[in-house]
C-alpha cells in the first residue's frame, strides 16, 4: 500500500514515493508520485503506524530545495473553479475546495477571485492569508487601489482641445518639412511643442 502524506488539518496532500533523511542537517525530503519534492525540518513530520506522514500544525514547510521543491499546498491541481458572485470556489485534485468571498463594496471580479483563493489554499486555507497580504502591502508604502489620488480633476475638455491642437499643429508641421518651407516648418514645431507643453501642465496638475 502506498504512503500519502497529509497536512495538519488530515487533508490528503499526495502519494509518497520516497522520503530521504540527510543525516548532515536532520532534514527530511519527501518526493510525492507527482514529482514534487517537499523538504521538511526536524519535528515537522509525525508518522502514524499505517506508515502514513502528517505535518505538524505550525510547522514551517518547505525548505527550498532547488527547482523541483514546490509548496505542500501547491501539489494538488485545479480540478474546477465555481464563480458565483459574491463566491470564488476552487475544488483541487486532493478533494479539497477553497472559498473566498468579494465584499459588498467590491465588484466581483472573476480573476481576483481565483487568484485570492490560490493566496488562501497556500495559507493554509485560513482566513488570515488576507492579513498577511494587507500587511506586506502597508510594509511597502504603496497606496491600496480605489483612493482617490490627491489634488485637482483633470479637465477632459482642455486635454481634448489641445490634443487636437497638437494633432494639427504636427501635420502641418510635417507638411512644411515635405514642401522644404523651413520657416513654417519651425514655425508649426514651435506650436506643437506649446501645445504638449500645456497638455503636461495639465495632467500633472
Amino acid at each position: 500500500m502506498t504512503n500519502k502524506l497529509y497536512d495538519s488539518k488530515g487533508q490528503m496532500i499526495g502519494y509518497i514515493r520516497t522520503i530521504e533523511k540527510d543525516l548532515h542537517d536532520d532534514l527530511m525530503k519527501v518526493i510525492l508520485s507527482t514529482g514534487h519534492e517537499l523538504v521538511f525540518g526536524p519535528c515537522d513530520l509525525t508518522s502514524d503506524r499505517d506508515g502514513n506522514w502528517r505535518i505538524r500544525s505550525g510547522a514551517l514547510y518547505p525548505r527550498c530545495e532547488g527547482k523541483k521543491t514546490d509548496s505542500a499546498t501547491n501539489t494538488a491541481a485545479i480540478k474546477n473553479v465555481i464563480f458565483a458572485p459574491p463566491a470564488t470556489i476552487v475544488y483541487w485534485s486532493d478533494g479539497s475546495k477553497t472559498v473566498v468571498k468579494c465584499s459588498e463594496k467590491d465588484v466581483f471580479d472573476p480573476e481576483k477571485g481565483l487568484a485570492m483563493a490560490i493566496a488562501k489554499r497556500c495559507g493554509g486555507n485560513k482566513g488570515s492569508y488576507y492579513k498577511e497580504i494587507q500587511n506586506w502591502v502597508e510594509k511597502s508604502g504603496k497606496k491600496y487601489p480605489g483612493k482617490p489620488a490627491a489634488g485637482k480633476a483633470v479637465d477632459l475638455d482642455v486635454l481634448k482641445k489641445y490634443s487636437s491642437e497638437a494633432n494639427k499643429d504636427f501635420e502641418k508641421f510635417l507638411s512644411a518639412a515635405m514642401s522644404n518651407n523651413q520657416s513654417d516648418a519651425l514655425l508649426h514645431l514651435t506650436a506643437l511643442v506649446a501645445d504638449l507643453k500645456i497638455l503636461e501642465i495639465e495632467i500633472n496638475k
